[in-house]
């Protein structure tokens, strides 16, 4: 989906530069497993309920750097009490590095030790343990706020270098950053109030007063979908099907990376894969045009659908070629599709022409925003209603702007 960046500023609370990289990794997903996705939400769960915890810890990036960079360069043999005397600044800077390490790692232990751990998440919480365990056995409780001489610094660094060869701090930093994307993502779930979702297999969709996330005093909608694989949008420009749209593919998208999403209740099928097409454009790199890559878009579609359920969003679908060709591979395309029982498709068009072919469709929905036209002037309600909308408005906007009046000047 473009502008994914927009969806994640709603959840971006990382305290790092890297926390956000593995933010950012994390919504990039390109497939999805419901066993991981169930885990990703009980993890969340575990969060808000430890949101006091979460919202009060505070990560000092130039302090990590600082010790990651200090971990990375660690000789014990440089540390002597010859390197004390010929080398001071050298040493005093070791020192320093060892101090912060030993700070650093005392209060994120301790914050672990006070995360509430819960049963519902049991495979989170031995995480959680195993990280307090690592850090018991650098002895950091034990040289907390105590003024350090040489030999037990020195222990220290004896501890610490084994630990590094082993990959322990490696596993530890990925714990770590994520451990800041999960209160991250709380966090934004916390600020949005937002609802985790839930998965059927009964191949009913349902999401209940949702809303986009950008939008401040949003008009809610409802769509309840039974035994569908194609929805198709109709209406005038303006009325809010690309919003609504983005809507639905946004709370798909939370969903199954386990997320709580912007409605009231929210009940989907699992789909394996999720291809959301707004806004096609020329692949220049490619020597693509733009109808050539809506082509292409519709065959990665079809490869995925022989052995996976699929959610797909089509805007503006064939808007590349011309008008008789766009209408009858637009029917040819949904009548294929439709068969696909498990998967859903949500299509929008401007192509009156084709009504009459997908009403008679049975396993296609066909919606759109309401929209009137009192004495000539356009209301939009951004409400969902079911049917096709007739209303076409390009006459009426080309005179409203003036541009009839302009050209026959």
């Amino acid at each position: 989906m473009e502008n994914i960046a927009e969806i994640i500023n709603h959840f971006n609370f990382t305290q790092t530069r890297k926390s956000k990289q593995y933010l950012i990794s994390f919504f990039n997903q390109k497939s999805y497993n419901k066993k991981q996705t169930i885990y990703v939400q009980q993890k969340l769960k575990l969060f808000l309920d430890n949101f006091q915890i979460i919202n009060s810890y505070e990560i000092k990036e130039n302090r990590v750097s600082a010790i990651q960079k200090f971990l990375d360069e660690i000789d014990v043999t440089q540390y002597s009490y010859f390197t004390s005397i010929k080398y001071r600044e050298y040493f005093k800077e070791i020192n320093t590095n060892i101090s912060l390490l030993i700070d650093f790692f005392y209060h994120f232990g301790l914050l672990l030790r006070n995360f509430q751990k819960k049963e519902t998440c049991l495979e989170y919480s031995y995480e959680i343990e195993k990280m307090i365990v690592f850090i018991d056995s650098l002895s950091i409780n034990e040289f907390y706020s105590t003024e350090l001489n040489f030999k037990q610094r020195k222990n220290i660094l004896v501890k610490i270098a084994p630990e590094i060869d082993r990959g322990n701090f490696d596993l530890f930093w990925d714990f770590f950053y994520m451990f800041d994307v999960y209160s991250s993502i709380a966090k934004g779930i916390k600020l949005n109030n937002l609802v985790f979702p839930q998965f059927n297999s009964e191949n009913t969709f349902t999401i209940e007063n949702f809303y986009h996330l950008d939008l401040t005093n949003a008009v809610n909608n409802t769509l309840d979908v039974k035994n569908k694989a194609i929805i198709v949008f109709t209406g005038a420009n303006m009325s809010g099907k690309s919003t609504t749209m983005k809507s639905i593919s946004i709370i798909v998208l939370l969903a199954h990376l386990g997320i709580a999403v912007p409605a009231e209740y929210c009940n989907i099928p699992f789909y394996d894969s999720i291809f959301l097409y707004f806004s096609i454009n020329d692949n220049l790199k490619e020597g693509y045009s733009h109808f050539a890559q809506e082509i292409i878009n519709v065959k990665s579609v079809l490869l995925e659908l022989k052995s996976k359920n699929c959610f797909v969003v089509f805007d503006e679908i064939f808007s590349g070629t011309n008008i008789n060709d766009a209408a009858q591979i637009t029917v040819n395309t949904i009548n294929g599709l439709s068969k696909f029982k498990n998967s859903l498709f949500i299509f929008s068009t401007h192509l009156n022409l084709i009504e009459d072919h997908l009403t008679e469709n049975e396993n296609a929905l066909l919606l759109h925003l309401e929209c009137f036209l009192d004495s000539n002037k356009l209301l939009f309600t951004y409400k969902l209603k079911e049917g096709w909308s007739r209303l076409e408005i390009g006459k009426l906007l080309f005179d409203q702007y003036g541009l009839n009046e302009l050209l026959n000047a």
